[in-house]
């Protein structure tokens, strides 16, 4: 083996999926050779076709002789199949990633590697998933090696996806990355002791003294309770409230090992006239599944294809609804999300931490008029404010910042009592990220040292409340002039779905450390 240096992303595979890995890979395999003593395996090369890109018709359409322009070209990929002792692992060459179904890795193998071995304070980039809000990737990268204070993520209360830094075990050489797979740059001849190391560290929980807030969420790997979670689900398409609480997103905008960005997708068949679309929406799908005479289900959501184009329209990968599929459940007094098609739960302690921080935010005991349960958040709002003592602002937005954008001040404001009320219908926990980022953002502006804000607002107040006396808002109010009290139209907070209480819960304690008022009222 050679010593020359040579990137590598290595994936375990997980010892019950084996088997089935080595079936379906080879069945699709040019060529399968035998790796020389002492190494046990084979490499497993994958046919690669030659293809004409897609650009290339726009081209010649340019060319006073288009005839005769022939362009091809092709991406090999192969499979490096190592085992060591009980584990075995693949080393993914080219596209050779995309052969590899989820189902059949260990998800966190390079994350435990890197967090294994990784110091805080050397940690170069962080790649986060929040999965309460709006299941969206974030990723901070760092000029240098940082400590781990100076990323913007809150371990509390997003997923580690990936973690890249400088190692202090110096086998693993000067960078790790690690994710679902573990990336190292290192001489091909020592990979054989990396290998023994990275199932070392994999198996070792010491990373948890390291890393105490990570690890809030874990894959769930007894098979019965993922058949249970599954027929929950069912049963909650069956009942139609899955439909308002599921979110899509394409897993390939999730994976870790590599960017792709894909512009477009196609439900169903793959053909000329598939139609495009712009967004990976909840109903397009339930829209496919009538066009087919189906009914919305887990089976249904593994047999529905999705095609991921990029912005050439040529396909990038392939997956399956229900791999694209995020959603929330509760079983057993314990809470699961589905996320790319895995299912994880919330570890107890956290859940636990959480429910009692929900429960000790204070509610007034002024109340409000009860929410209908048909009217819209606008016409509640509109309700609420017909008491002379308060003001509504609803959809009142102010205009402000470099770039003019839209802030709602509030939904409207008690002066009395110094209360400035938001609501929302938290049905689903993007509701309440809603409601969150609204109370933030005010915060936010409403009480900072710069007056900007302020003196637009005055104008707001002037043009909607023309005879009340706005001259509060020529000095920054004191943190606790004022109460934030969140309204949730319909559920209590006991009710809310899990997700959404860890946002309020963030929200809470971040507002309450600056000695802001929050109160919460359910109606």
């Amino acid at each position: 083996m050679e010593n020359r240096k040579i990137n590598l992303s290595t994936y375990l595979l997980r010892s019950d999926k084996v088997k089935a890995f080595e079936e379906a890979v080879k069945k699709l395999a040019a060529d399968v050779r035998q790796l020389a003593e002492p190494l046990d395996g084979e490499f497993i090369s994958l046919p690669s076709e030659p293809k004409e890109p897609d650009w290339l018709g726009a081209v010649r359409s340019a060319l006073q002789d288009p005839d005769n322009l022939t362009l091809e070209g092709q991406s090999p990929a192969g499979l490096l199949v190592i085992r060591r002792g009980s584990h075995t692992f693949v080393v993914a060459f080219g596209h050779g990633w995309l052969h590899l179904k989820d189902e059949w890795v260990e998800g966190d193998f390079g994350l435990r590697v890197a967090l294994n071995s990784i110091p805080p304070d050397k940690v170069v980039e962080i790649r986060a998933e929040q999965v309460f809000a709006r299941w969206h990737i974030a990723s901070e990268r760092a000029p240098r090696a940082s400590l781990v204070n100076e990323f913007g993520v809150e371990f509390d209360r997003d997923v580690v996806a990936a973690m890249e830094g400088i190692p202090s075990v110096k086998l693993l050489g000067e960078h790790v990355r690690g994710g679902t797979s573990l990336r190292l740059d290192l001489p091909f001849s020592q990979l054989p002791e990396v290998w023994d190391k990275s199932a070392q560290l994999f198996a070792s929980d010491e990373y948890k003294k390291r890393w105490p807030e990570v690890g809030n969420v874990r894959p769930v790997s007894d098979e019965s309770v993922v058949a249970r979670l599954e027929a929950q689900l069912d049963s909650e398409f069956a009942s139609g409230h899955a439909h308002k609480k599921l979110v899509l997103f394409t897993p390939a905008q999730r994976r870790n090992e590599e960017a792709q960005v894909v512009q477009s997708y196609v439900l169903g068949r793959m053909s000329k006239s598939a139609a495009l679309r712009p967004y990976l929406l909840v109903g397009s799908w339930l829209d496919f599944l009538k066009e087919e005479n189906l009914s919305p289900s887990v089976s249904a959501a593994r047999e529905s294809r999705i095609h991921l184009l990029d912005a050439d329209k040529s396909e990038i990968n392939n997956c399956t609804v229900f791999q694209c599929m995020c959603y929330e459940l509760s079983l057993d007094d314990k809470q699961f999300i589905l996320s790319s098609g895995v299912w994880y739960e919330v570890v107890f302690d956290f859940l636990k931490r959480v429910n009692k921080a929900i429960a000790d935010i204070g509610q007034p005991a002024a109340t409000l008029p009860p929410w209908n349960g048909a009217e819209t958040e606008a016409e509640y709002n509109r309700r609420c404010a017909t008491p002379p003592a308060f003001l509504h602002f609803d959809r009142a937005n102010v205009i402000f910042g470099d770039g003019y954008s839209r802030f709602e001040f509030c939904d409207f404001l008690d002066q009395k009592t110094k209360t400035l009320f938001f609501a929302k219908i938290a049905s689903k926990s993007s509701g309440m990220s809603h409601l969150v980022e609204q109370v933030r953002r005010t915060r936010e502006l409403l009480f900072s040292t710069d007056g900007s804000y302020r003196r637009v607002l005055a104008k707001v107040f002037k043009k909607y409340h023309p005879t009340v006396d706005a001259d509060w808002l020529k000095a920054r109010p004191a943190n606790d002039d004022w109460n934030l009290r969140l309204v949730s139209l319909g559920r209590p907070k006991d009710k809310l779905p899990f997700f959404a209480k860890c946002a309020l819960w963030r929200l809470n304690k971040d507002l309450t450390e600056r000695g802001h008022k929050v109160s919460f009222t359910a109606v």
